[in-house]
């Protein structure tokens, strides 16, 4: 009987044990978060539909011939009155006609002034910006994952920091009632030492929302439960500090942006020698082949058929056009002016941009080595002020500036790192190093 109560016991630590492995969440780095996200976050995938649309409108069909197949039948009935011209009258009632006809012919557009070919490079033009759109949706995507994890170790830091506090006001707030008991302690700081107690446990359930809020919005992004939570146990580490001169070229030569608005001032120029070759003249080829019948019992002619194939080249050249072709060269131009305006717009305001983003990068690992340092020190400060209380050396309301100064130091140090690492990875976007 011992035994059997003994392996029940067994069994159910067991079961329980293993329920309570099973039900921790797993770890998942910032590389596999990126990789969810890319593979889950409808963005993408919109924007990869985007793209293959693009790719799928290549205009192939305008360098191959067009070969069309018809076929008519017809029947009449009609009733006919002569009269000639020696008095003779001929009445022919219920006069039926049959006549069948079908071919085959074959276009083929052979010179239209260089256009087919202008039409070719603009849609790959086209598609480079598509896949560069998708580039930056990408890019997108992977800064505000990283900007939301990084966010979820700093809150949880600061959860951290919350529940040292609190336990730290607990402490206080047991040797506040046991000095009140032998009479050593007023009443009036038994209820402070209450009152920060309750402020702590509130600002503990804050932080814990906090961190519940951002564990969303990450799952959001990658497009899963989202009530998944604690699979975030990493640290903010920063690379080494990267060279403004090294973005600025980068950012020149590889910002999504940039290629865009570059690519754009192809698709212009493009846009202008398509313009020149609805100037020129056009060349078709055509070949068919036909085959007819009529039927006409009434007629002289009583039955008729045909059948042959034919084909030739035909030369167009509009002239004059109202002034259209004009119009259509002229705006084409004033739009490569446009875009080339337009490109200079953006690189002064990226430009700019990254200015002032790594002026915050470096201003933030400068106060990194200052806030660490603050946090180390009231970090020890806290411990020391806590058994100074105890002994009766420092009042409650002194204790609660150690308190408060180190959740600031904490704080301070937390949002530098994050905010630094935040500005690294929006300069690597910026300069296209994602």
């Amino acid at each position: 009987m011992k035994m059997l109560r003994l392996t029940a016991c067994f069994c159910l630590v067991f079961m329980l044990t293993a329920s309570v492995l099973t039900a921790q969440p797993a770890r998942l780095s910032l590389d596999e978060c990126l990789r969810i996200a890319l593979e889950n976050n409808y963005r993408i995938k919109v924007a990869r539909a985007d793209r293959d649309i693009v790719e799928n409108d290549k205009p192939i069909s305008q360098y191959l011939p067009t070969v069309d197949l018809n076929a008519r039948q017809s029947e009449t009935f009609s009733h006919q009155h002569n009269e000639y011209a020696d008095g003779t009258v001929l009445d022919v009632n219920s006069s039926r006609n049959d006549s069948y006809s079908a071919g085959v012919s074959l276009n083929w557009r052979l010179f239209d002034g260089l256009a087919m070919f202008v039409r070719d490079d603009r849609q790959n033009a086209l598609l480079a910006v598509a896949d560069k759109q998708l580039k930056q949706t990408i890019d997108l995507l992977i800064t505000e994952i990283c900007a939301e994890y990084y966010n979820i170790l700093m809150q949880q830091k600061r959860l951290e920091a919350a529940h040292y506090t609190l336990t730290l006001s607990e402490e206080r707030h047991q040797q506040a009632r046991e000095m009140y008991g032998i009479g050593t302690l007023s009443g009036l700081e038994l209820r402070q030492a209450k009152i920060d107690l309750n402020a702590d446990s509130s600002t503990l359930v804050r932080q814990e929302e906090t961190v519940r809020n951002a564990y969303v919005r990450l799952n959001t992004l990658m497009n899963v439960p989202l009530t998944n939570r604690d699979f975030v146990h990493d640290t903010i580490v920063l690379a080494p500090k990267m060279d403004f001169e090294t973005l600025r070229q980068g950012t020149v030569e590889r910002n999504n942006t940039l290629i865009i608005a570059r690519q754009a001032q192809k698709i212009s120029e493009y846009d202008v020698k398509l313009a020149r070759a609805y100037l020129m003249p056009t060349l078709d080829f055509g070949a068919g082949y036909n085959y007819s019948t009529s039927n006409t019992p009434q007629q002289n002619t009583r039955f008729n058929r045909s059948r042959g194939p034919n084909w030739g080249f035909t030369l167009s050249w509009n002239l004059f056009s109202g002034l259209d072709d004009a119009k259509r060269l002229k705006s084409a131009q004033l739009g490569v002016k446009g875009r080339e305006y337009s490109y200079q717009q953006a690189e002064t305001e990226i430009l700019g941009n990254l200015t002032l983003l790594y002026n915050t990068y470096e201003n933030n690992i400068l106060l990194i080595e200052f806030e660490r340092e603050s946090a180390e020190v009231a970090s020890a400060s806290v411990g020391i002020a806590l058994e100074r209380y105890k002994i009766g050396m420092l009042s409650g309301l002194e204790f609660r500036d150690y308190q408060k100064n180190y959740l600031d130091a904490i704080d301070r140090k937390w949002n530098a790192m994050y905010l630094a690492k935040i500005s690294e990875i929006n300069l690597r976007m910026l300069s296209g190093e994602l």
